[in-house]
């Protein structure tokens, strides 16, 4: 019974690790609304993961914004263009917009290395993992996600794998012409 409830756990944990490595951090709500109070801005980090739809997460931003960009003692300053409450919540919406097509496109890589059998699916959990856990550290910042993920990458010697991938994905990328270096 007791290696049931083991494995049961084990397994709980697993998909918690998994559903919870694409979340939003609150970090990055943070750039964004640099003057909101912390648990105003940690309930719309914990609202907006869990919505699956963006016209709802929309719909969150859009409510929480009015009442809570900024703190009631928040000192702004003016040339700081997230002190202006439309400015951060389109800057908001956008990131929101960003995060669902990104949760896409990397959902999309996952099932093409699959599909194509360029990755066992070992190999292609093992790329989304280390893909979400340099999002999370990275504070949901794309850019350094993606240095952050292509050095993990490199030091775990799947790098090859990611490439292998890539050049599969984006079309032609062999037929282009390479730079010579010759003189």
């Amino acid at each position: 019974m007791s290696r049931i409830t083991g494995l049961f756990c084990l397994l709980c944990a697993l998909l918690a690790c998994h559903v919870a490595a694409d979340q939003i951090v609150i970090g990055a709500l943070k750039t964004i609304f640099p003057y909101a109070a912390q648990a105003p801005l940690k309930t719309l980090t914990t609202n907006l993961n869990k919505q699956t739809a963006i016209a709802k997460a929309k719909t969150v931003v859009t409510n929480w914004v009015p009442k809570n960009w900024k703190a009631a003692n928040a000192v702004v300053d003016a040339k700081n263009q997230l002190s202006k409450q439309a400015y951060a919540k389109t800057k908001a919406l956008t990131f929101v917009d960003m995060r669902f097509s990104l949760k896409k496109y990397i959902n999309y890589l996952y099932n093409q290395a699959i599909n194509s059998n360029y990755l066992t699916k070992a190999e292609a959990n093992q790329m989304r993992t280390m893909f979400w856990d340099a999002d999370t550290s990275a504070k949901n910042n794309y850019t350094i996600t993606c240095q952050t993920f292509m050095a993990d990458a490199a030091k775990k010697g799947t790098l090859f794998v990611f490439q292998r991938l890539f050049e599969n994905i984006v079309p032609n990328r062999s037929k282009r012409r390479q730079p010579s270096f010759k003189k």
